[in-house]
């Protein structure tokens, strides 16, 4: 996942110990705020009305500003500024409202846990969005509507939530898993050997914590290792995809050149050299528009 940024570490770590201290962390973490949790349930409700959500987002000002800043955003590219929340709803739809709610919640309660952290942040926040807009873009390449696609955004953008949270919350242990990486894809292995737990386990467990949609959990938990019968295969390998093209395009890669990738999972999206170079194209293409939102999650 690009550069990694750290400081020295050389004490042991006590691994049986400090999985208990990283269970015991994610048992005290603060709750999904009363209205994002409202949102989530309202959007899930098919006799919910436009009226009713818009009240509803109304409560909370810093979700309002932000779904207005996102409709307006060169994400979407409306030809005439959309100005109140109802219009807004309409034009996004109960999905996107939903996966913003989520991530202005998530990214939110993450970062108010500290700022020390041996990771790079920003290059952090790059590698998802990479993540995100190419599991988007292997949805619309297996043509899923545009609510899968929505999901699969989401899904890819908060996949790695775990590290954040390891590394802020646990930096000096985390700093020594960092130092025998080359990168943040390879921390995976490791974190289970120093740490006793891995950021995929501490990502689900935050997503359950937290009662999302059960496709975040999964999605956190497997996108290292797709299972075939899972029920959210697809989101799954899409983000695993996704993680792997990130990978290659940090380590600059020539765009046709697709890596070793599971045999069952190329079959399943159709996957060849034309199709991952296009893939990546897409990715390139939109990560301007994506930062937008990106901005709009992180911005107070």
């Amino acid at each position: 996942m690009g550069e990694l940024s750290y400081m020295s570490a050389s004490s042991v770590i006590d691994t049986k110990h400090l999985e208990e201290a990283i269970r015991e962390s994610l048992e005290r973490l603060p709750p999904m705020p009363a209205v994002i949790t409202r949102v989530m349930e309202m959007t899930n409700d098919p006799n919910c009305g436009v009226q009713d959500l818009q009240k509803v987002i109304s409560m909370d000002e810093v979700l309002s500003s932000k779904v207005l800043r996102l409709v307006n955003s060169a994400r979407y590219g409306f030809p005439k500024r959309i100005t109140t929340l109802s219009h807004a709803v309409i034009l996004l739809g109960f999905e996107t409202i939903r996966n913003l709610a989520i991530g202005v919640a998530a990214v939110r309660l993450v970062l108010r846990h500290g700022a020390s952290s041996p990771v790079n942040r920003q290059r952090f926040w790059e590698h998802s969005l990479e993540t995100a807009l190419a599991a988007a873009a292997l949805a619309k390449h297996l043509r899923k509507d545009l609510i899968m696609r929505e999901e699969m955004f989401l899904t890819g953008l908060l996949h790695d939530l775990g590290i954040l949270f390891l590394s802020q919350n646990f930096p000096a242990e985390y700093r020594a898993v960092v130092e025998r990486s080359e990168c943040l894809e390879a921390v995976y292995p490791l974190e289970q050997e120093l740490l006793g737990i891995t950021h995929a386990e501490v990502g689900a467990r935050m997503a359950e914590h937290w009662n999302l949609p059960p496709v975040f959990a999964e999605v956190m938990l497997h996108h290292h290792d797709p299972i075939e019968d899972s029920p959210f295969f697809h989101q799954v390998g899409a983000v695993y995809l996704g993680d792997r093209l990130s990978g290659s395009i940090a380590a600059e890669a020539p765009p046709e050149q697709m890596p070793d990738l599971p045999v069952h999972l190329c079959e399943v999206f159709r996957m060849d050299n034309n199709s991952w170079s296009w893939c990546r194209r897409e990715v390139e293409m939109q990560m301007d528009a994506a930062r937008d939102f990106l901005h709009i999650l992180q911005s107070p």
